[in-house]
């Protein structure tokens, strides 16, 4: 299996997909977005067809998880240069290589935000309308997240007029060269999931966090989740262990599980994986606790040793037996007893 595939300019993290961490993932954004049907199923697995791949970048600003990339263009470098005008004539490929946390860092770190969508109609990368509408959804939620908070900053259309030839010579020459300058990415281990571009948000909101007037705001965001954790949990730790970024962790002794809701990317895979579905989403958040990474334990459990399997299982009352065991007896309990018992 290949773990990173790799075209001219364009690479795809396997190993940062969520397809990869969860076979029973149903994220299909970058194909759904793809104006050129770049991406396929290959054995249950994501490919990219590099012949079809035409790095146009429309696919970055989807991936929840930054498991694709560009030689020449990262939105995360872009959002550190404090230029909050974006426009496919000026400096960047297209506006769907930014998903909506670059562009509330934009607007927080420079206070205003416009864009240029007025050369998105009749667009090759833009089939049907549907990297447009993709690229409205996400500016809408952006606008909608900052009235909530109470940050008056409204994005403005503002067209730009310039040749984008120049664009493309500068940053196809320098994709062909090795690139010195330090960058955002490097900043980032090979082991670190938490995508860079939260990192970029939650920095953002902190250095306004004294001035959003609303710091209890709703977790309908793509980029916002909070959790609960009810008390039917067994304490399998099938949602710890499928976390893609570590934000569900054991407590020290394994009787607790905590959750980080600023390493949290609502993929849902806690959510999904859970068997007697004790975990939930909670309404709302309080951005201090976002922003901050403060971790919160969701649940503590009880631990005792099972009389039959001699492993520690979480108590819940009544008899020292774990739910497997119990489980298997009240299954196959008749298979054990003697002829003279059943008469």
């Amino acid at each position: 299996m290949q773990y990173k595939q790799q075209g001219e300019l364009f690479s795809y993290d396997v190993l940062k997909c969520l397809r990869t961490d969860y076979f029973h993932s149903d994220c299909r954004e970058c194909l759904e977005i793809c104006p050129h049907d770049a991406f396929f199923f290959d054995r249950v697995k994501l490919s990219v067809d590099f012949d079809k791949c035409t790095n146009c970048s429309v696919c970055i600003g989807v991936c929840p998880t930054e498991a694709l990339s560009l030689d020449f263009f990262n939105p995360n470098d872009y959002v550190l240069k404090n230029q909050p005008h974006l426009s496919c004539k000026k400096d960047i490929p297209c506006l769907s290589a930014f998903d909506s946390e670059h562009f509330i860092a934009i607007a927080l770190r420079n206070g205003k935000l416009a864009v240029d969508r007025s050369h998105c109609e009749g667009c090759v990368l833009n089939p049907e309308n549907k990297t447009l509408e993709s690229i409205n959804a996400r500016l809408q939620e952006v606008q909608d997240f900052l009235d909530e908070c109470g940050v008056e900053i409204t994005i403005e259309e503002q067209p730009f007029s310039e040749d984008r030839r120049r664009f493309f010579k500068a940053v196809f020459g320098a994709a062909k060269e090795v690139v010195n300058e330090e960058s955002v990415a490097d900043v980032q281990s090979a082991v670190e999931r938490v995508p860079m571009k939260s990192m970029l948000l939650k920095n953002a909101l902190k250095s306004k966090i004294t001035e959003i007037p609303q710091k209890i705001v709703s977790t309908r965001y793509s980029f916002l989740a909070d959790k609960a954790i009810d008390e039917s949990c067994t304490n399998c730790g099938d949602c710890v262990q499928f976390c893609p970024t570590n934000a569900l962790f054991f407590s020290g002794d394994g009787a607790g599980i905590w959750f980080v809701a600023g390493k949290c990317i609502n993929c849902d895979i806690c959510n999904d994986i859970c068997k007697p579905k004790s975990i939930s989403d909670k309404e709302q958040i309080d951005l201090v606790t976002y922003v901050f990474d403060r971790g919160e334990e969701l649940i503590h459990h009880t631990i005792e040793i099972c009389q039959e399997c001699k492993t520690p299982f979480a108590y819940k009352g009544g008899e020292m037996i774990c739910d497997r065991c119990k489980s298997f007896v009240d299954e196959f309990g008749d298979i054990f007893k003697l002829a003279s018992d059943m008469e």
